[in-house]
């Protein structure tokens, strides 16, 4: 209870909402979590998932947006209903390896959160070989699952010090992401906080 009162609002698994009203869910749990420093934690996990699901469903203008729910090491995250077709997605995130960013958050929302002053940091940068062999390898872990129903991949890309990329092109993304051809109609990255089909629909 972060307020000290009220209970934390829980995010539906399976339930199909409008994307704006799972999104503002989304918001409110996110801040409760974010009082507790629990965003990077295993209980913010479904707060994570659903975020990316509802504005990635908000991107592509779909009708209502659902958490898949857990059946096994198989089961792709969320699925969205565009069109009144549903469409099933996989969702990852890609980050620095030379960066601990779980920790790294607990600590410094911790330390804000107790009024010290909040750390000013040197950027870890990554070289973009080095991040475009991060991001396959996740693409291939994704690769080898058995999925009964999985229509794309969609990869938020947490790193934003990129070595000479700020905004890497498309043909680096296609280049990077290339492995997910094998088993996914579309792949979309949200890079920047912004959305871009790396194969798939265009919108």
């Amino acid at each position: 209870m972060p307020d000290g009162g009220s209970p934390m609002e829980t995010i539906p698994v399976g339930l199909w909402l409008p994307p704006q009203d799972l999104l503002a869910l989304t918001n409110r749990v996110g801040e409760a979590l974010h009082a507790t420093c629990e965003i990077r934690s295993q209980r913010g996990k479904s707060f994570r998932e659903a975020y990316m699901a509802s504005r990635f469903a908000l991107y592509r203008g779909a009708e209502a947006v659902r958490l898949l729910p857990e059946t096994g090491q198989h089961t792709p995250d969320f699925a969205i209903r565009l069109h009144g077709a549903e469409l099933i997605y996989e969702n990852t995130e890609a980050d620095n390896p030379l960066l601990h960013r779980n920790e790294a958050y607990e600590t410094t929302c911790r330390q804000f959160g107790i009024g010290e002053a909040h750390p000013v940091t040197e950027p870890v940068m990554i070289s973009p070989d080095a991040y475009a062999a991060e991001i396959a390898r996740l693409v291939a872990k994704k690769v080898a699952k058995r999925y009964e129903r999985c229509h794309g991949l969609l990869i938020r890309s947490n790193t934003t010090w990129i070595e000479g990329l700020e905004d890497p092109p498309l043909d680096w993304w296609r280049a990077a992401c290339a492995g997910a051809k094998a088993r996914f109609e579309e792949c979309w990255v949200f890079h920047h906080r912004h959305f871009f089909p790396v194969f798939g629909p265009v919108v």
